[in-house]
């Protein structure tokens, strides 16, 4: 076969594989300051199409405006007004500047009597470091999220400490958003927390923890705890002590997605909590 024919048929193959699709770029911003918002969860809600703005609050994301032109795209970060719009009256736009409005409302406190001097503290979730049993977030998109749900104690729980055990990472540095949710019928709703909490780690292996105490984070009912993979770091290994016993493994494929169960695996990360 000749070059010419080749390139000829890479070049049909590209039209064909592009065909229908409509890209979405944009950047989201503070609507107040105009200052660039980083790791805003984007997606057609409950379609499992969905991405995460970068550092600079920008974005990109392919769709089929054929399929998905009445479907609903929302912008939703923790600390700011969730946008949604209709995706058709933005499939014309060359590049989309979504401002979001910080939240205005508090979340509902939980106070914690001082009267007490004896407290328990417990780690709750999955405390396997093996490395003979490994999982992996369950894609490598943007949005990607996993974890397990915490059942409610007999008094408020005081949030310490998250830790994650990893077998492999030959990326170098990795940064993962720590996410709380409210539970309703044993999956995620909304959002417990009023900030970003951000796990940076260039180990190769063991235990990576992130403290909780400074982020004040009290919960007085069930919750869900979960990792997402926010940043698009190309190819590599990225492993998790994994087991099939524990806490069952929940997850979304992408911003936006839907939630479901896993199997009866899980991941080895849990959360000390004092209460």
């Amino acid at each position: 076969m000749s070059k010419y024919v080749l390139f000829l048929l890479v070049l049909i193959l590209n039209y064909v594989s592009g065909f229908g699709q409509t890209e979405l770029i944009g950047q989201v911003i503070d609507a107040l300051t105009e200052e660039p918002i980083p790791y805003v969860n984007i997606g057609l809600v409950d379609e499992n199409i969905g991405t995460v703005s970068d550092e600079q609050g920008y974005f990109q994301l392919e769709i089929d405006p054929l399929q998905y032109s009445q479907s609903n795209l929302r912008f939703s970060m923790i600390g700011f007004e969730s946008k949604t719009y209709v995706l058709q009256e933005y499939l014309q736009k060359e590049l989309l500047i979504i401002p979001l409005t910080e939240e205005s409302t508090e979340l509902e406190e939980v106070v914690v009597s001082t009267k007490r001097t004896q407290f328990e503290t417990k780690i709750l979730g999955n405390k396997t470091t093996t490395k003979l049993i490994y999982a992996a977030f369950t894609t490598n998109k943007l949005g990607n999220e996993m974890g397990f749900v915490v059942r409610q104690r007999k008094r408020p729980m005081i949030l310490k400490k998250f830790n994650i055990s990893l077998v492999e990472n030959d990326y170098g540095l990795i940064r993962f958003r720590i996410n709380f949710y409210s539970v309703e019928n044993g999956l995620p709703t909304s959002t417990l927390l009023k900030e970003n909490i951000i796990i940076e780690t260039d180990a190769t292996s063991g235990i990576v923890s992130k403290d909780l105490a400074p982020y004040e984070i009290v919960i007085d009912e069930d919750f869900f705890v979960s990792i997402e993979w926010i940043e698009d770091l190309g190819p590599g290994k990225l492993y998790f002590s994994g087991g099939f016993f524990g806490s069952p493994l929940i997850a979304r494929e992408v911003s936006q997605g839907t939630w479901s169960k896993v199997g009866s695996g899980s991941v080895g990360m849990n959360v000390e909590v004092r209460y």
